[in-house]
């Protein structure tokens, strides 16, 4: 990675030439650590700025694809598309039923909201698997368990912030059309504030293993295609498929641990329950298939969605570098 010359480096090449005496050992040492610190900061902003754009393209494109993913996890979806034989199909359906009674405003529930949040939640998210990277860099570690580690490190730091945004935002696409975010709130914090981070273990749960997985077949797909580790440039070439691919695999692994986490974060099943035992319960009391029913819209959100926030946000990193 690139990183900006300090006047200790500007010296001794200066010298070099013969025009001004080296610095001591200790002048060059305290030198060479404020530019590794500024030269940190300074890919950090750019993280942290292609993370929020990122996360804006990705909600104004792919939206109404999580409406669809919710309805169908929590079992608040239409008869039709709970009868359907398979995943596709109830997404089809779903979304027939949704536009037949609100319009196009039905499947953009809780979208004002993620205005507001998923920007700053995906710069701590991108900002932080990057930071990782970094603090593992100079270990023993392989390539692929080094994302592995950055991806679940990442997303149990943004977890903090999308916790919140998601038990909001499901309540508004399950709930009734004029359910707003105050009216959401109040539901959510019955309980207490603590009610915004219902859900955040179990969602680590699922998102988790999902981002340690992506973000290690990604950068695993991306070497392969002749990015090398730790290159600075990626064409949209690289990342699209890479990102693709990975969101697809990861999606579809995790899908039975979303629809139970899921229905955790939005109060439909009693606040005693865990991860797994809202698992058995929908298997037992509806079937294998309640468990993959919303499979197709997650993976149709999750894979474009992938692809499209690592493409922005490395355009937007390399433009602001």
């Amino acid at each position: 990675r690139r990183r900006p010359a300090g006047w200790g480096q500007l010296a001794v090449f200066r010298c070099a030439r013969g025009r001004v005496p080296p610095l001591s050992s200790r002048e060059a040492a305290a030198d060479e650590k404020l530019a590794l610190g500024t030269g940190f900061m300074e890919y950090r902003c750019q993280e942290l700025v292609g993370g929020m754009a990122a996360g804006l393209v990705q909600d104004a494109l792919l939206h109404p694809l999580d409406v669809l993913r919710a309805r169908l996890d929590t079992g608040v979806s239409s008869a039709t598309a709970r009868s359907a034989a398979n995943p596709a199909t109830a997404l089809w359906c779903e979304a027939q039923s949704v536009a037949a009674v609100d319009g196009m405003r039905g499947l953009y529930r809780g979208y004002t909201l993620c205005l507001a949040a998923s920007a700053p939640a995906n710069a701590l998210y991108f900002g932080s698997f990057k930071a990782s990277q970094r603090a593992l860099g100079d270990t023993s570690v392989p390539a692929a368990g080094r994302d592995f580690i950055a991806g679940l490190s990442a997303e149990c730091v943004a977890s903090l912030l999308w916790t919140p945004l998601d038990v909001l935002k499901q309540r508004m696409q399950v709930g009734p059309t004029d359910l707003g975010t105050l009216g959401a709130t109040r539901d959510a914090c019955r309980v207490g504030v603590v009610g915004l981070w219902r859900g955040y273990f179990a969602g680590l749960a699922v998102w988790g293993p999902f981002s340690a997985s992506y973000f290690a077949m990604y950068e695993g797909l991306r070497r392969a295609m002749g990015s090398g580790d730790g290159a600075t440039e990626a064409s949209a070439r690289q990342s699209i498929p890479a990102g693709l691919g990975a969101g697809a695999a990861a999606a579809l692994l995790t899908q039975p641990l979303d629809c139970a986490k899921t229905r955790i974060q939005v109060g439909a099943v009693p606040r005693n329950l865990g991860l797994l035992s809202v698992m058995r319960r929908v298997y037992v009391q509806e079937g294998a298939e309640s468990l993959w029913r919303g499979g197709a819209a997650r993976t149709l959100w999750l894979t474009p969605g992938c692809a499209i926030t690592i493409t922005v946000f490395e355009a937007v990193e390399r433009l602001l570098r």
